[in-house]
């Protein structure tokens, strides 16, 4: 047995390392949200708080307001996404002042405003600013306990540490939404260009139809006129002048009628995508297959992306390729439209500048998409499109959308609900129907659409009402009509869902600044349903017309 003594161990030296390897290990390997997440979980594992948070303060014109960014909870409810005024009677307005606040008792006195504190009697309280790039403090880290939370100073040193950390990745997701923005509001402005080109065509169309084309129709009938009128009574040459006057005439009209179509296909605004391709296949040399069509008609532009694409490879495909048949696909999933022209000709094309592809190319980047070309030697020719339809909604064949790829089968149990006439009501943000043409009426026809853009539902709509977020109490609806077990659950989930969701919805909307307040108008939809036999997957449906 050694006789040496033993060097006592500090108490608190151990608890620094314990926390600094919690931290270390807790948050290895995971960057973004996920880092986030990770922090405050530990940190309230180590400490043993009821609450752990971390606290967005909000840029201007936000200024005051504080998003929750990560959360853990035990006993407390504060959902991520939740937003709140910053008052000096809280003590996140200490801790963004000064950086830092211990309080191992005493919050609940010196707080008497935070609810927080009041209702839930967390009497202790650590907070640590996390540091911008700058001298400016862009979120804190809040602990809260019912229990004390007394950490030293070599704790504070490691909680610093992962504090400018936590900035370094709130000022990243900061710099990645300000390069979203300005890319959507490039793209908004090339899309603006582009409608704009694509209106003066329709016009342009619209007037060589009505105007010089209607005039050549009628010099075409009068020349005809007049050469019967003449009879055969008059010098040949003359007749034959008067028959080569009339064929250019005829020649012309054509001529001007696919002028036109070229500017702006016909019917295209007014029966879609669909009856305009098949125009072109019924003008088409060779043989134009539509092999699939989406359920619902796509934005105007993307339609008429769709229909130049098809025009510009059926072209290609008769002039270069030599190809025998033609076939298009347009389809649509996870908020994406896809558009497929293939041929069997001799492939080896490729997009040059000043070409109709590289036009095409150009056009369907400013819709903030992309074309793909493969055209191998011999091997046929495939062009394919990828277009984002979020930015394009139209009043066209307004829908009900449930789910996204991570919901963890919650949209396909809402969609099953609704079949089955369980679930007979959807919130949802008013602007968004400002996008499909208004608010829906009574009586009203809606598609439920599932996140891969199939058509599995249809309600009917039976009531409508417009209210501001708050303002939805229990005289609107119940919880269980909305999934939920209390309405103030379902707030702080609609606030947190539509915070996750942000730059999308900013996108969708032409707001770059865009945040969910509770101001925010929102559209109550009641509806039954009804059996439509476009639908898939309709079975157990408990109405039918």
């Amino acid at each position: 047995m050694s006789t040496a003594a033993e060097a006592p161990k500090d108490p608190s030296n151990s608890r620094d390392r314990d926390l600094l390897r919690r931290l270390a290990a807790g948050t290895a390997g995971v960057v973004g949200d996920a880092f986030l997440r990770a922090m405050v979980r530990h940190l309230a594992a180590a400490y043993g708080a009821e609450l752990a948070f971390i606290g967005e303060h909000l840029p201007p014109p936000a200024t005051g307001r504080v998003r929750v960014l990560a959360s853990w909870q035990n006993g407390v409810e504060l959902r991520e996404g939740y937003e709140f005024d910053m008052h000096d009677t809280m003590p996140c307005a200490t801790v963004e002042r000064e950086g830092l606040l211990v309080l191992p008792e005493g919050t609940c006195k010196a707080y008497p405003g935070d609810r927080y504190v009041r209702d839930f009697g967390l009497d202790s309280y650590l907070g640590v600013a996390l540091p911008g790039a700058g001298d400016e403090h862009v979120a804190y880290v809040a602990l809260m306990s019912s229990q004390p939370i007394d950490p030293d100073e070599d704790e504070l040193a490691v909680l610093r540490i992962f504090a400018a950390r936590a900035g370094a990745e709130i000022e990243r997701r900061r710099h990645q939404a300000a390069l979203r923005t300005r890319d959507a509001e490039v793209a908004a402005a090339r899309a603006r260009v582009l409608d704009a080109a694509d209106g003066e065509r329709q016009r342009i169309g619209r007037d060589l139809h009505d105007g010089a084309q209607q005039r050549i129709v009628a010099l075409g009938h009068l020349i005809g006129i007049a050469r019967r009128k003449l009879g055969e009574d008059v010098p040949a040459d003359a007749l034959e002048l008067l028959d080569r006057a009339h064929q250019e005439a005829r020649l012309a009209t054509d001529e001007l009628r696919e002028l036109a179509r070229g500017l702006h296909p016909a019917g295209l605004t007014e029966k879609g995508l669909g009856s305009a391709l098949e125009a072109l296949a019924g003008r088409s040399p060779i043989p134009l297959h539509i092999d699939a069509l989406p359920e619902r008609r796509l934005p105007a532009p993307v339609e008429l992306t769709a229909f130049y694409l098809a025009s510009e490879g059926l072209t290609n495909a008769v002039k270069h390729a030599k190809a025998d048949v033609v076939r298009v696909t347009v389809t649509n999933r996870l908020g994406e439209a896809f558009v497929t022209i293939t041929d069997d000709g001799r492939g080896g094309a490729a997009i040059v500048d000043g070409g109709g592809l590289a036009g095409l190319s150009d056009r369907v980047a400013a819709l903030g998409g992309s074309l793909a070309l493969d055209s191998p030697p011999g091997g046929g020719t495939a062009l394919t499109a990828t277009i984002p339809l979020a930015p394009w909604r139209s009043a066209h064949e307004p829908f009900l959308e449930f789910g996204h790829a991570q919901d963890g089968g919650r949209g396909e149990a809402n969609i099953q609900a609704v079949i089955a006439g369980n679930r007979t009501l959807s919130v949802t943000l008013s602007r968004e129907w400002e996008l499909e043409g208004g608010v829906p009426r009574i009586g009203q026809r809606l598609p439920i659409m599932d996140h891969v853009g199939r058509r599995r539902a249809t309600v009917e709509v039976t009531q409508v009402a417009s209210v501001p977020f708050l303002e939805i109490d229990g005289s609107w609806l119940a919880p269980e009509e909305v999934g939920a077990e209390t309405l103030e659950g379902w707030r702080s989930e609609r606030r947190g869902f539509y915070a996750t969701i942000r730059d999308e919805v900013a996108l969708l909307l032409g707001e770059p600044g865009w945040q969910f307040t509770d101001e925010e108008p929102m559209t109550l939809l009641w509806y039954r349903a009804v059996a439509d036999e476009r639908d898939e997957f309709t079975a157990g449906a408990n109405a039918a017309d």
